[in-house]
């Protein structure tokens, strides 16, 4: 099941906080709930596991993730393919930093996602929505956190 969501948050804080925050995997980490587990391999390549509630089934995820295209302090894109018992998952996220004035950013992102197994048997509604909500909730739980580190 094929899956596209993007969203534009704005972050009140500088173009270089933004960008560390983004390549940070601890500061990242801690926006996504899901998130059990991250383990660094290089400044690019992470393993992390998830757990994933759609509807009444609970899946981890072993996920791989890649940040490649990496335009220093302006955009990125991130892979992150992994396996679930019986279900797959593959997102490519593209991110871009948008300057509207020297301490207010928008980072303009979109993600596309491939699901398959069982978690995409659930139903597509059901999946499609809660995958958008975690998305949307993410981005907009890393905006809030990046612009309040920047204002302490």
């Amino acid at each position: 099941m094929r899956m596209s969501f993007g969203g534009s948050p704005e972050i009140r804080a500088r173009r270089d906080q933004v960008w560390k925050s983004l390549l940070d995997p601890k500061v990242v980490a801690a926006s996504a709930g899901a998130v059990q587990e991250v383990q660094e391999h290089d400044a690019t390549h992470f393993t992390v596991v998830a757990g994933l509630g759609v509807g009444s089934l609970k899946i981890k995820f072993k996920l791989e993730v890649e940040l490649f295209d990496i335009v220093e302090g302006q955009s990125a894109r991130m892979r992150a393919r992994g396996k679930a018992p019986g279900s797959t998952l593959d997102i490519v996220t593209s991110f871009q930093l948008e300057e509207l004035e020297p301490t207010l950013i928008r980072l303009v992102w979109q993600a596309d996602s491939d699901v398959g197994g069982t978690v995409a048997s659930v139903g597509a509604r059901l999946l499609e929505g809660t995958a958008r909500r975690l998305a949307e909730e993410f981005w907009r739980d890393f905006a809030t956190g990046v612009s309040r580190s920047a204002a302490a």
